[in-house]
């Protein structure tokens, strides 16, 4: 028995309940009334809003004001203190959205705005991360990523709180990030060395990335573990193809993409979705179902089944792999490709048992030739490039660079 030592790695924030005659407000801000009109008519369950993550440089920190057939620009005034406060909890593991809308400005060529978190936005921006977290306060927008969709749920006049309700995947794409590039390799097992460079580099990166804020949730850990474990599965390909143990091999692909799939939900909304993914991984359905019920603050029963219906969506939706796969970057097509090459491996299904038979008669019979093993090689490059390039986007500038 493998004797391993428990940690609780925390994924959602600690929060608590602050009357808002005890929330003080700077003197010195400007209202922005659409942003103020946009976001209660989300919090107060009208309208739905995405979650997703954008490039910085496609929002801008301030908002437009008309005035007399103009826009004027309008950005809150900068607190140095402030901005190093959000840069620590970044590094801590915190990736906090910006509430983002639209650019009412036509002639601007920047396409959202975030008129209410201008300390964040600067901290992202000093950080160097590239993608970050929004909260697009749209019920439709041009995306760069795929999208959750977050409503505020009401039974009656009781707000039971925002909870993701929907999916908005993005077309899969012809074009990915390739690791290997157009370089030139000896052979494949040179071609996945150089993937393992690549990861292992990306972990150091990370590393010298986080901080040591007290109050920081595990975000990073996740990040770390994710490539430790691509890595891993990594060599262990290797390992086996250098031991003619090729079946073997393709059945780890697999896993790959699994883990593929789980960090990019993640990433996409990592307050939001890493509790759910931390919760489906450690809870079953029977605990989950009774939690539920533990849980419920009423006796009223027609609001506790719509307060229930709303936490089922997330878990329901981390237990199908065919969900987080029509999310991914590499689209459903992906998915159909690596779960029909690797399942003859995984199930011994009755083709397996022929292939196999034949070499009762001729043990130096080889079934798995040398195309696909190069088939194999890309898969994996496919998907360490969509996770590797996206927390290189995420991790922004080494801090010793900074």
């Amino acid at each position: 028995m493998i004797k391993t030592e428990s940690r609780k790695l925390v994924r959602r924030p600690i929060t608590t309940e602050i009357p808002i005659a005890k929330i003080r407000c700077r003197d010195d801000l400007v209202v922005d009334e659409i942003f103020l009109k946009k976001y209660l008519t989300y919090s107060n369950g009208k309208k739905q809003a995405l979650l997703t993550r954008l490039p910085l440089d496609r929002i801008l920190n301030g908002f437009y004001q008309r005035n007399n057939g103009r826009f004027d620009f309008v950005e809150d005034p900068i607190r140095k203190d402030m901005i190093d406060y959000a840069k620590d909890m970044i590094r801590s593991g915190h990736r906090p959205g910006l509430y983002i809308y639209k650019n009412i400005n036509s002639g601007s060529d920047v396409k959202f705005i975030a008129p209410d978190d201008n300390h964040v936005y600067l901290a992202y921006k000093e950080l160097g991360i590239e993608s970050v977290p929004v909260v697009i306060l749209e019920t439709s927008a041009e995306l760069e990523e795929s999208a959750f969709q977050v409503r505020h749920q009401y039974y009656h006049e009781e707000d039971l709180g925002g909870f993701i309700c929907s999916i908005l995947p993005q077309p899969e794409r012809s074009d990915y990030y390739s690791i290997l590039g157009r370089k030139a390799f000896p052979d494949n097992d040179s071609k996945l060395e150089h993937i393992q460079r690549n990861i292992e580099a990306l972990i150091e990166r990370l590393k010298k990335f986080h901080g040591n804020y007290s109050s920081g949730i595990h975000y990073h850990q996740t990040l770390f573990s994710v490539l430790y474990r691509l890595n891993e599965n990594i060599q262990a390909i290797r390992l086996l193809i250098k031991n003619s143990f090729y079946y073997q091999a393709t059945a780890l692909l697999r896993s790959i993409y699994e883990i593929s799939l789980d960090f990019y939900v993640d990433w996409l909304a990592p307050e939001q979705v890493g509790f759910w993914l931390q919760t489906h991984s450690t809870v079953h359905r029977k605990g989950f179902e009774a939690a539920l019920t533990m849980a419920s603050r009423s006796d009223n029963a027609k609001r506790n089944k719509v307060w229930a219906e709303s936490m089922r969506y997330c878990y329901d939706f981390l237990s199908n792999v065919s969900n987080k796969a029509q999310m991914s970057p590499l689209g459903r097509s992906f998915y159909d490709t690596v779960y029909t090459f690797t399942s003859e491996v995984i199930h011994q299904d009755f083709n397996m048992t022929e292939i196999y038979a034949i070499r009762m008669e001729d043990p130096e019979h080889r079934s798995f030739d040398a195309k696909a093993i190069t088939t194999l090689v890309r898969c994996i490059d496919m998907i360490a490039g969509k996770v590797c390039l996206r927390i290189q986007h995420d991790i922004g500038t080494p801090v010793d660079a900074v």
